[in-house]
């Protein structure tokens, strides 16, 4: 049903409107022309436009919202106006759920690539991290990669969901998850950074990266629950 609307801009038009209902154009300029409703309605959703007919003359008419086409299809009677009318708002419930999940797309990847930096700067600080931890005589430093991940998504209740996920699991969370990633892992690298700065020992700064992570965490769980 979607062929009955102007894509991507949740419109019909006046022609589309007399064509499926069986209508004159001109009786359907008339009934909007004429129409009884404040001008605060009418000029958002009866829009004038022109159309070019076969013979390359051209014609005046509106585009319609979907509030416009109920108004309008108000006066419209009769078993074959009804089923139009429920093939026009099935058509412009169609196409808003469309934009809403290419919405939805463009949020999620502008939330992604705003995560692989973030997540960039986050790599960089575990670099630092594992050279301090190494100068002070850790064995296993290079193991920070892997724990700091797991301690963020532990503390975020995502660690079982990314056991479960072969390649890139960051790619498969849903915008919300990505949101509380983000800031979880700048929360880690602030405190890595600051136990850096006041030379703790390399224990201690994971440790309060962790207390920092999870007392976080802890604030999204309330906060999603109440």
């Amino acid at each position: 049903m979607n062929e009955l609307l102007v894509t991507q801009e949740m419109t019909t038009t006046s022609l589309i409107i007399a064509n499926h209902f069986g209508k004159s154009h001109k009786h359907v300029l008339f009934t909007i022309d004429t129409m009884n409703c404040s001008e605060e309605f009418k000029v958002p959703n009866f829009r004038p436009s022109e159309y070019v007919n076969s013979r390359g003359k051209t014609y005046r008419g509106y585009n319609i919202t979907r509030d416009g086409f109920s108004m309008l299809a108000m006066g419209f009677t009769g078993e074959k106006a009804m089923r139009w009318k429920e093939s026009f708002l099935k058509a412009f419930n169609a196409m808003e759920q469309t934009l809403l999940k290419q919405q939805k797309t463009v949020d999620w990847t502008a939330a992604r690539l705003q995560g692989k930096a973030i997540r960039k700067n986050t790599t960089d600080t575990i670099q630092d991290f594992i050279e301090y931890a190494t100068n002070q005589g850790s064995k296993n430093a290079k193991m920070y990669y892997a724990n700091i991940t797991k301690m963020e998504y532990k503390a975020l209740d995502i660690l079982e969901q990314s056991k479960q996920v072969t390649g890139n699991f960051r790619d498969t969370l849903d915008l919300m998850q990505i949101g509380f990633l983000q800031v979880a892992e700048n929360i880690a690298s602030l405190a890595i950074k600051k136990g850096m700065e006041e030379l703790l020992d390399y224990h201690d700064i994971y440790t309060l990266a962790k207390q920092k992570v999870t007392e976080y965490a802890q604030s999204v769980s309330w906060a999603r629950l109440n």
